[in-house]
């Protein structure tokens, strides 16, 4: 009797709660140039206090020939005054070439307090707390600093702001939002489109591809509103670079 209840509540529990912390997969191909470089997969779960992302990042195309390589990475925290805020960023890489390192960010209050790493940086590279917190205060790993909480009517207003542990920039845009469509797989959907530039803060070193893309109006993105999940999420970017447009963009939703 006790396992026939059990199971009952299992189902019951299943069926009642599932839709409480949906979950949505969103797979994206990236090309520069005009040529395939990568696949990207996002799965995002979000309801009113507490959110999560994971991401997933392969070589693909002619990358693929030369180098193998995947990135992953999953983020979460809790969602206050209408807020993304962090309090773990996981991440790994692997290349067929030996390339390897995990590692891990925790916060306090929305600031970064340590930085762990397999293999650990050397000592020049180790951020001390007084960086993390200088430049990872108030700011999100770089995948969740492109969710956008659903409070903004434009997240064109939004000011992203990413931090690795290493390297901090803000993604700023210049114009108000543009509502466009846009065409993913053979569905048209509703977007915002955003107009901007990259302006890096810490840890980039200079360079001609990075002066491109700190020009306004180097970053294009186009933002799709995520109703059951309250989310603003990029479904298409251009960033114009030295080597061409830089397109990730959505295979479906």
């Amino acid at each position: 009797m006790k396992i026939f209840l059990y199971v009952i509540l299992s189902i019951y529990l299943s069926i009642f709660t599932s839709n409480l912390f949906a979950e949505r997969s969103i797979d994206y191909y990236v090309n520069i140039g005009g040529i395939q470089i990568a696949d990207v997969n996002f799965i995002i779960k979000s309801e009113e206090e507490v959110w999560l992302l994971k991401s997933k990042v392969e070589a693909a195309g002619i990358v693929d020939v030369f180098i193998k390589f995947t990135s992953l990475s999953k983020s979460s925290g809790k969602i206050i005054n209408n807020s993304l805020i962090p309090e773990n960023y996981n991440f790994s890489y692997e290349t067929d070439r030996g390339g390897f390192r995990k590692g891990e960010i925790n916060y306090i209050n929305r600031i970064p307090v340590e930085l762990k790493a397999d293999p650990d940086y050397e000592e020049n590279e180790k951020p001390s707390k007084e960086f993390m917190k200088t430049y990872g205060k108030n700011s999100n790993d770089p995948y969740s600093a492109l969710l956008i909480h659903g409070s903004y009517n434009d997240p064109c207003k939004f000011i992203s702001h990413g931090f690795d542990g290493i390297r901090a920039f803000k993604t700023r845009f210049v114009k108000p939002g543009k509502e466009v469509s846009i065409k993913i797989g053979n569905e048209k959907y509703n977007s915002v489109k955003c107009i901007g530039y990259f302006d890096p803060i810490v840890g980039y070193k200079e360079s001609e591809f990075l002066d491109q893309v700190s020009k306004p109006g180097s970053v294009k993105y186009w933002y799709k509103f995520l109703e059951e999940e309250n989310l603003w999420l990029p479904i298409k970017v251009i960033i114009e670079t030295p080597l061409g447009g830089f397109v990730m963009k959505a295979k479906s939703l």
